[in-house]
């Protein structure tokens, strides 16, 4: 789905699209990068620690009305906000060995008026660089079975890397290959710079999916794959009792 076809799903003018910005990853809020730093959404936990073991997230939007509330934990100065929450960020327990979930990282709407659903799948490209997709299920929410629809369902993100020295970069681009954003890693900052004017319903989505796919990169590392090993609890000695004397 391209930016066009999805202002349809908005319905909203384009004047009413929003300006390229620099946004970034700062603990559980997703601020932009601007002269005062001013938080725009919010997740309930840090997808970027290993010791998150939660199976779902809350994403939500922060609006502001009253300027000079000082955040807790945060050192920016902003207005009196709202929190209202959006999106539902999921990856199921044991999510790599079931057969009954529809994918292993997911998303869906915690409101109507939100464009679906969506879901990321991963594949590996040549040099085995994983890149990833985005489909969008229009008109579908959290409350309905089944979350997906296979038929109706449309390309939104198509998220390859990109090599630069020293940082891990991917090119975020429509189904219609216009790059909307540029994503870039580098140590601990975490940052996505929209390069064209978005609808705010594909902000919306736009960053809950980074988020979503930052996610991934932090399940799937290898420290959290040998923290999952050696988390894993013994096999009771009545098991192994079994196994003696052999048959």
């Amino acid at each position: 789905m391209n930016s066009e076809s999805y202002r349809e799903l908005d319905g909203e003018p384009s004047k009413s699209s929003l300006e390229p910005a620099v946004l970034f990853l700062s603990g559980h809020s997703v601020l932009d990068e601007a002269a005062t730093p001013t938080p725009l959404y919010q997740v309930n936990c840090d997808i970027t620690s290993t010791s998150n073991k939660d199976s779902s997230l809350v994403f939500e939007r922060v609006e502001h009305t009253v300027p000079g509330l000082k955040l807790e934990d945060e050192d920016v100065t902003v207005g009196a906000s709202r929190k209202t929450p959006i999106f539902y960020l999921a990856h199921p327990l044991n999510a790599q060995y079931r057969t009954d979930i529809p994918a292993k990282y997911y998303i869906t709407a915690a409101l109507p008026e939100m464009a679906g659903n969506i879901r990321l799948d991963t594949s590996e490209s040549r040099l085995q660089k994983v890149t990833f997709k985005a489909t969008l299920s229009p008109g579908k929410t959290a409350s309905h079975q089944p979350l997906f629809d296979e038929v109706a369902q449309q390309l939104l993100f198509d998220i390859r890397p990109q090599w630069k020295l020293g940082r891990s970069c991917y090119k975020w681009s429509d189904c219609d290959g216009k790059q909307l954003a540029v994503e870039e890693h580098m140590g601990d900052t975490y940052k996505l710079s929209i390069t064209t004017h978005l609808q705010q319903s594909l902000r919306d989505a736009l960053v809950a999916v980074w988020l979503l796919r930052l996610w991934h990169d932090t399940a799937e590392s290898k420290q959290a794959r040998k923290e999952c090993e050696s988390s894993r609890a013994p096999l009771p000695p009545v098991y192994y009792s079994k196994l003696w004397p052999p048959p």
